[in-house]
């Protein structure tokens, strides 16, 4: 069927027969070419298109104007999920073509999708992310390893080691995976007639390769709202010389935002004639796991999200900020290469970060702001805590001593509210559930029974967590990793631990 040519309008009452027989169709036709392994089609690409320019969201809209449960109940394949019930998706983003560095993945991005709490964590990984893999003759920059294993075996065997790598990072378990050439994303910008992005910060980068040569080219985008087409998206996606990989990042998942929603401004998926177009567009530029039956099932879950329900989280080298697990080492260890690795050359606070950014819901939709306070003669503990929280994204507002520094055992304190039951009785509020979390890094007890001295003038705060840091946190806390390259000569001195708390902005 020539989609490129071929009209199909639509009546309401054949609409659901028609349309059913048309997904039906292509459903049939993934089916079949599927006994090739690994084999292109249709069906995977149309699946692609869904997940990439819906970016997982709105492709629901066709679906409920043909009857979801129907559709689901012929064709929809169950979504395979992790023990917390998150079904999570690699998305891989190549330069393409026929140049040098063509195969490097530049972008690399996990989604998790929580079905129970409906959202959709989504975690950018720096490609300079320094990992050894053996079979691949040792270390190597995260986005080298598809290059390597395609060149070693083929491409799918390139996918599954940075597949393992990324399991490797975050501790997650990866069930599919999405590879793009960001050509296709140029391609599918043009298809759309260009799409719309706030530019937050202008670009001026005169370092830009210049396509086909060896060159450099100025690539400049003035702040502010802009309408991009496919070549500009393109750059706007990829540059990164006067910026950061990190900035980088959070543009490509901006670019992702602008695409679903041109292509749901102009209901694509409603129109065949659309959805060909734009397979002509990628279909030499997509790799996936993905079948037609995940992707309609992925419909049905999408009709309860909106870009509100996406999380977008990174792994950067700020110690100051969230996310901030990864430090540059010195060149000479790694034969002049800048790359990162994460603080205390293990994965442990990077599992942590992502454990809580991809499995603790109630914290993404109500956060918590905290007070932690030193509870003991060892200085500078409640600065050390502070920073730590800080990495995994709370918000800490004060630090400084407790009420006393002779405390044996940590506690964790909450405010469980002002709410009264029919008999004016103070209702007890549950511990929130991110307090749970923190007990994991600072062993205590959780009470809500917080002691008089806090609500003095010394103490008070907006904050609805107290942490009393005891003797036994101070005998068993994380060494002083969180220290390593933090940009002063001595961090400690930053708390000043007298008898009244230290005002944290």
């Amino acid at each position: 069927m020539n989609f490129k040519t071929r009209k199909i309008r639509y009546n309401r009452k054949n609409y659901f027969k028609d349309a059913l027989k048309y997904i039906g169709g292509l459903f049939k036709h993934n089916k079949t070419i599927q006994k090739a392994k690994h084999k292109t089609n249709l069906g995977l690409i149309l699946s692609i298109i869904v997940v990439i320019v819906l970016f997982l969201y709105g492709c629901s809209a066709v679906i409920s104007k043909i009857g979801l449960i129907n559709v689901i109940g012929i064709f929809g394949e169950h979504l395979d999920t992790d023990v917390y019930g998150n079904t999570n998706i690699l998305l891989l983003g190549t330069g393409g073509g026929d140049h040098d560095g063509a195969d490097l993945t530049d972008t690399i991005i996990l989604a998790s999708i929580d079905q129970n709490n409906k959202i959709v964590p989504m975690l950018s990984i720096p490609r300079d992310f320094y990992i050894e893999i053996d079979d691949l003759g040792g270390g190597h920059r995260i986005n080298q390893i598809y290059e390597l294993g395609k060149d070693k075996y083929d491409s799918v065997t390139g996918i599954e080691y940075v597949k393992k790598a990324v399991e490797d990072i975050t501790g997650v378990d990866i069930h599919y995976y999405v590879k793009i050439d960001f050509t296709g994303f140029r391609d599918i910008v043009n298809s759309l007639g260009g799409v719309d992005i706030y530019v937050d910060n202008a670009i001026n980068d005169p370092y830009y390769p210049k396509e086909g040569t060896i060159k450099y080219e100025t690539f400049t985008l003035a702040s502010g709202q802009q309408r991009l087409d496919g070549d500009t998206a393109l750059k706007y996606a990829r540059s990164r010389k006067t910026t950061s990989d990190f900035d980088r990042s959070k543009r490509q998942q901006k670019l992702l935002f602008a695409i679903k929603n041109e292509a749901m401004k102009k209901d694509v998926l409603l129109n065949p004639g659309k959805i060909g177009d734009l397979y002509g567009s990628v279909k030499k530029n997509i790799e996936t796991n993905l079948s037609m039956g995940h992707i309609i099932e992925l419909a049905e879950i999408s009709k309860d999200f909106n870009q509100n329900n996406l999380i977008s989280k990174v792994i950067t080298d700020d110690p100051t900020s969230c996310g901030g697990f990864l430090y540059v080492p010195e060149r000479k260890l790694f034969g002049g290469a800048y790359v990162l690795v994460p603080i205390g050359n293990d994965y442990h606070f990077i599992h942590e970060y992502v454990d809580l950014s991809f499995h603790y819901p109630e914290l993404n939709k109500n956060p918590v702001q905290i007070q932690i306070l030193n509870g003991t003669k060892t200085p500078g503990i409640a600065g050390e805590g502070k920073e730590m929280l800080k990495r995994l994204c709370f918000d800490v507002i004060r630090f400084g001593n407790a009420r006393s520094q002779d405390l044996e055992t940590t506690t964790l304190y909450y405010k469980s509210g002002s709410e009264l039951d029919d008999e004016g009785n103070p209702i007890k509020a549950e511990a929130p559930e991110p307090l749970y979390f923190i007990k994991q890094l600072i062993p205590g007890t959780i009470t809500d029974e917080i002691p008089d001295k806090y609500y003095e003038d010394a103490y008070v705060s907006e904050a609805n967590i107290i942490i009393e840091l005891g003797k036994d946190y101070a005998e068993t806390k994380p060494n002083d990793i969180f220290y390593l390259y933090y940009p002063t000569d001595d961090p400690t001195n930053d708390e000043t631990e007298e008898e009244t708390t230290t005002t944290e902005g």
